[in-house]
Order: C-alpha cells, then sequence, then structure tokens
C-alpha cells in the first residue's frame, strides 16, 4: 500500500495521534466532523497498534509515531473495544440514536 503513497507515510503530525486528541480536537473545533470507523466495535484491536513497528516519523515535538494513546480509562487496546462497543449497545444510546440518525440522515 505504501506504493500509493508515492513511497512515503503521510507526515507525522497528521497522523492519528490518540482517542483524547481526536476527541478534544472534535469538541473545539467545529468544522472537525469525525465518525469511527467500525474497528472501533470490534474484538481486534490490531489497529491502534503499531506490531509491525514501521517508521512512521517523528512528530514536530520530537516524539516518534507508534501506537495510538488510549484514555485512561482503558487498561489495554482490547479493553478500550469492550467498553466502547458495551458504550454503543447500551440503553441510553438505543433510546437516543434517533436522534444521532435525524442529526446525520434527516432534518436537522
Amino acid at each position: 500500500m505504501i506504493k500509493f503513497q508515492g513511497g512515503k507515510f503521510d507526515n507525522p503530525n497528521r497522523l492519528f495521534k490518540g482517542i483524547n486528541k481526536e476527541w478534544t480536537s472534535v469538541n473545539t473545533n467545529p468544522g472537525n466532523l469525525k465518525e469511527l470507523i467500525p474497528e472501533f466495535y470490534l474484538d481486534n484491536p490490531d489497529f491502534l497498534v503499531n506490531k509491525q513497528k514501521l517508521d512512521l516519523g517523528l512528530r514536530s515535538n520530537g516524539k516518534r509515531v507508534d501506537d495510538a494513546k488510549l484514555p485512561n480509562w482503558a487498561s489495554s487496546p482490547e479493553d478500550f473495544l469492550r467498553k466502547n462497543r458495551a458504550a454503543l449497545e447500551s440503553e441510553y444510546v438505543s433510546n437516543h440514536i434517533h436522534l444521532w440518525i435525524d442529526l446525520i440522515f434527516g432534518c436537522k
């Protein structure tokens, strides 16, 4: 796949940093609209971990791009996915999903 990117990964400063950073970015910038990909609700956490130890570069702050940073309430990538899926399947979401559907596809 790297062949399709001109032989290079994207700019390290533009790569996914972590859950908290993206959450903050979306909540502070109304133009930053993001939705979670289905992998956030499945059992395989590989997309959150750089198992192949690919050299994704250094950010402008000197930190190497590696595994996605998880929130403090998640003890592991597997725990994060399990809790994320439980939240999606919760009674609260079941009772309010119609509001999201109206916002994304409907009249809001």
